[in-house]
């Protein structure tokens, strides 16, 4: 068994939350949660429904449904056991233990200790061999390390507490003597004393100290400072109620015994173990290095992989711009392709690439298709026999740099340019839009790779898949608000050479789903541009091993 995701919902289909247990994308999780309540039958006693490839298993509770998302080989008895487990813990949390009924606004007080427990039951997509019991063990998250490190917080709050009422009796006490005494209890004794002698006729108290006679004058600051009178009390004892008292907890904490006096050097080595445990683990964490800033992506990269450059390499590249009107006609088209050249050996300075003609009538569009050679390729050796040459006199071609030696652009409103042709059809009928989209491969001679077909939605609009599409997959973006719908490759070899995919939505706005927007990868251009071979030198017409990166990518392709 394999559960791909537990999830609440509500009747309307709007998840409440949801954890995924296996590499699930999001916009396929979104999209499936939100088909889910138009395949429940309200007729139907089976809490078990299949579309798209995924198992629903699901209970009703109100106006909600709890459900997992499975595999469609998975074990159905297994899955009905895990679902009933986890129903029973949301319940309980939801209801906070009183169980009963629970709503949305119950879900969503307790999602995070609901995401939990489910963790507990379900791992990596498999079940765990736990009960309810269990899992109410594990989320109370008892520690007896962790009573032991409170007990051990609480007795140096209290001792510092207790230590700081100590020395404020004991400064009391020291204000009152030197009142007694006719000082002042409150100057500072570093300052010197303005006092004159003590009359003779004052009389200290029976209490004061020995060494003080009458007419002792106070002329420095070390004689205007009285002894202190040493504090009289029975201080901190062992065996005292508070200290008792405390001393039984940290023991009940370890292990239920008393604590006597010859006992506490045995509790307080046991409470410096555990301090010393607790501070091993912050001084043995191991640092980690900062993770490396993502690597800027190549301009024009080849998506197809990189290819071992020869000492002769080539370079074609064309990148289309296209806008298709509804009824299929072209709006605007542009297309620009250049061809370059690197050689990194000396000996090749010269080469000739061999093309088609320009005369040959190999390129589509001919009449339409503009073709511009660098300044120092031979004019008329391109046009006439399709051949990039240096003109005569010139010493050799850029060894170690690129050099762009060709460039074409075709331009024009003639449809059969069209690599893939999309027709996007929405209809409204009482507040539901009714999309239809299709596309067709117009080139047999393509292969597109990577295609995305990406279309706009009403705002606010959770689609519904009336008709899933037989090649590809589909989802929802959710930070573009659109329906991509994505391909690997289209091309007669793969038998994918049309498609289509239809859906509903709430709204009732056709116009709010234009434009399509349409992207893909080719390592075919469409002109017809091809490299036939290369030759050493016009002299010398032996062939050259050579590499080549060809690539037709897309700026622009709507359909408007």
């Amino acid at each position: 068994m394999v559960v791909l995701a537990a999830s609440i919902v509500t009747k309307s289909g709007k998840p409440l939350l949801s954890r995924q247990f296996v590499g699930l994308p999001r916009p396929r999780l979104e999209s499936l949660l939100s088909s889910f309540p138009r395949l429940v039958s309200p007729t139907s006693e089976h809490t078990v429904v299949e579309s798209s490839g995924v198992r629903f298993v699901y209970t009703p509770l109100e106006d909600l449904y709890v459900l997992l998302i499975t595999n469609t080989q998975s074990n159905i008895l297994l899955d009905l056991s895990t679902l009933s487990l986890i129903t029973r813990i949301a319940t309980e949390l939801g209801s906070g233990g009183r169980g009963g009924a629970i709503g949305e606004l119950d879900v969503i007080r307790v999602n995070f200790e609901i995401l939990s427990a489910w963790d507990e039951v379900i791992s990596l997509g498999w079940r765990e061999n736990v009960n309810l019991p269990q899992v109410r063990n594990i989320l109370e998250m008892e520690s007896h390390e962790e009573k032991i490190q409170e007990i051990i917080a609480r007795n140096k709050e209290h001792e510092a507490k207790e230590e700081l009422k100590r020395r404020a009796r004991q400064l009391e006490m020291q204000r009152r003597e030197m009142t007694r005494r006719g000082q002042n209890p409150y100057a500072n004794p570093s300052a010197p004393s303005s006092y004159s002698a003590v009359p003779s006729s004052y009389n200290p108290p029976s209490g004061g100290p020995s060494s003080y006679s009458a007419g002792t004058p106070y002329d420095s600051p070390s004689a205007s400072t009285p002894t202190a009178k040493p504090f009289k009390g029975k201080g901190m004892q062992l065996g005292g109620a508070k200290g008792r008292k405390k001393d039984d907890d940290l023991a009940a904490a370890l292990g239920g015994l008393s604590v006597d006096d010859a006992d506490l050097p045995l509790l307080q080595h046991q409470q410096a173990q555990a301090q010393a445990a607790y501070a091993e683990p912050a001084q043995q964490q191991p640092q980690y290095a900062a993770p490396a800033a993502p690597a800027t992506p190549v301009k024009d990269a080849n998506p197809f992989g990189e290819v071992e450059q020869r000492e002769v390499h080539l370079t074609v590249r064309e990148a289309l711009s296209l806008a298709l009107n509804r009824d299929g006609g072209i709006s605007s088209l542009s297309l620009k392709g250049n061809l370059d050249l690197r050689i990194s050996a000396p000996d090749y300075s010269a080469v000739v690439l061999r093309l088609p003609s320009p005369s040959s009538g190999a390129y589509a569009k001919a009449g339409d298709l503009q073709f511009q050679t660098h300044p120092n390729v031979d004019k008329a050796a391109w046009t006439q026999r399709g051949e990039v040459r240096l003109k005569e006199g010139k010493k050799g071609f850029p060894v170690g740099m690129g050099l762009g030696v060709l460039k074409w652009r075709l331009s024009g409103t003639d449809e059969s340019i069209v690599p893939l042709s999309i027709n996007c059809w929405p209809s409204a009928d009482s507040g539901t839009l009714t999309v239809n989209l299709e596309y067709e491969l117009q080139d047999p001679s393509l292969s597109l790779h990577n295609v995305v077909i990406s279309i706009p939605l009403p705002p606010g609009a959770e689609p519904s898949i009336s008709e899933a599409p037989a090649h590809g997959s589909y989802a929802i973006n959710p930070h573009s608000g659109r329906l991509e719908w994505t391909l690997d490759e289209v091309s007669e070899a793969a038998g994918t050479a049309s498609g289509s995919l239809e859906f509903e939505a709430q709204g009732d706005d056709a116009d709010a789903c234009f434009p399509v927007s349409i992207d893909f990868v080719s390592q075919r251009g469409i002109c017809g541009v091809e490299v036939l071979g290369v030759t050493t030198s016009p002299t010398d017409s032996s062939d050259v091993d050579y590499s080549l990166d060809s690539l037709l990518a897309v700026d622009r392709y709507e359909v408007v």
